[in-house]
């Protein structure tokens, strides 16, 4: 069961979420969200002392969700072809999910945010480069996937994705998210496999 404290913060992280969305960061006042979340000046600021770290707890939660899930895919994945792919998969159907969480955690943080969301939102890259640096290092000591920095693998990994991804929140997309994942993942293992590597062999 929810207790109150926690059930407040949620409905104004809720509030806030659908009004930064259309509005942005610099359009919403933590009047605004009070008034809307139906809650006191005392309880708003109890629980987010600052419209930076309102945001700042939107988007470390959206991010770390993302990320999460990309963990827990590589580590169901019975072989590199299956983690690629299923990363790619799994990501689009987040963002297809959570269009409003997905925006915020695509867009450009103000400054603002990103300092109210440390140390949290450093020691989550953190872990999450170590752990995903390692399964990738794994496959190309295999020569499943080409050797490569972390950063170019991950870009050719996600980049396409994320760009997609981008085009759909902003409606510029026919394709819905699920609709691409066949040639996205497709794509992104075709960019990071070693010549000659046989799918599903490992």
């Amino acid at each position: 069961m929810t207790d109150g404290r926690t059930g407040t913060a949620d409905r104004i992280a809720e509030v806030a979420l659908r009004l930064f969305t259309p509005h942005g960061y610099a359009g919403v006042s933590m009047e605004q969200v009070r008034r809307q979340a139906g809650v006191s000046n005392g309880s708003l600021y109890h629980h987010f002392r600052s419209r930076a770290e309102l945001v700042a707890h939107l988007f470390l939660g959206g991010i770390t969700e993302a990320q999460e899930l990309t963990l827990r895919t590589l580590s169901q994945a019975p072989d590199a072809e299956a983690g690629v792919r299923g990363v790619v998969a799994a990501q689009l159907n987040w963002v297809e999910q959570h269009p409003e969480l997905a925006r915020l955690v695509y867009s450009d943080p103000h400054d603002e945010v990103l300092l109210a969301a440390e140390p949290a939102f450093g020691a989550h890259n953190r872990r999450y480069v170590e752990i995903v640096s390692g399964w990738l290092d794994t496959h190309m000591r295999r020569d499943t996937l080409t050797r490569r920095p972390f950063a170019v693998a991950h870009a050719l990994w996600a980049g396409p994705t994320q760009e997609f991804c981008r085009h759909w929140l902003h409606g510029r997309s026919p394709l819905a998210p699920h609709e691409a994942a066949g040639d996205l993942g497709e794509g992104a293992w075709a960019a990071l496999t070693a010549p000659g590597t046989k799918r599903g062999m490992e």
